[in-house]
């Protein structure tokens, strides 16, 4: 269950990113008050995906015995 909501925030995260950089080299001169808001909100969930992703992907320290 870890890994696959690991890979499918990776995944989304993916996507976000692209969608965050098109808005940013494309469409940055036609952005409005309403553009730089959805713009502000693909960050803050790209925020939480790589949070996710960081908690998902913690690997198991195995203690000397």
């Amino acid at each position: 269950m870890r890994k696959t909501i690991l890979y499918i925030s990776i995944f989304i995260s993916l996507i976000q990113f692209i969608n965050i950089l098109k808005i940013i080299l494309v469409d940055w001169e036609r952005l409005t008050q309403y553009g730089f808001g959805y713009l502000s909100g693909k960050i803050v969930i790209l925020t939480i995906l790589l949070f996710i992703i960081y908690l998902t992907s913690k690997k198991k320290t195995i203690k000397p015995s």
